[in-house]
Parts: C-alpha cells; structure tokens; sequence
C-alpha cells in the first residue's frame, strides 16, 4: 500500500507544488498553465521511483511460488520458495 502512495505522489507532487506556490504567491497571471514541464517533471520523478523500488526489492526473483492450498480443512498461505 505504501509503495502505491509513493507512485502516487510521484505523479502527483509537481502539478500540487505548482498549485501550493501560485496559491502562496497569490500572483494574479493570466500564463497559461505549464502542462509540459510539469509532465516532464511527474514522469521523471515516476521513473526514478520505480527505479528504486525495483533496486530496492528484497524479494527472491528466482524463487518458486506455491499457490495458496486446502489441507485438511485448513487453508495453507501461498509461499515463494
């Protein structure tokens, strides 16, 4: 769940930032909003958060994953082994 709220804010935080600081200047402009920049930036900071998060994975990508099963009247978790 925490890693879809990081990607979240990785898209996000340019367009709130640039929000927060005309809201904070309170600069009457009538510029056109910086749809590109921003996007370049958002897909930036998407990119070096997946990049982190694949680096920074603890889990075994070689491992052998065991469906969750029925024994004996119980359910047995999933595994990767």
């Amino acid at each position: 769940m925490i890693k879809k709220l990081i990607l979240l804010a990785a898209i996000l935080l340019p367009f709130a930032l640039y929000y927060l600081s005309v809201f904070i200047i309170k600069k009457d402009t009538n510029k056109k909003f910086p749809i590109i920049p921003l996007s370049l930036a958002s897909l930036l900071l998407l990119a070096c958060v997946l990049i982190f998060f694949r680096f920074s994975d603890s889990a075994p990508s070689d491992g052998k994953y065991v469906p969750p099963q029925f024994k004996d009247g119980k359910i047995i978790s999933p595994k990767t082994r």
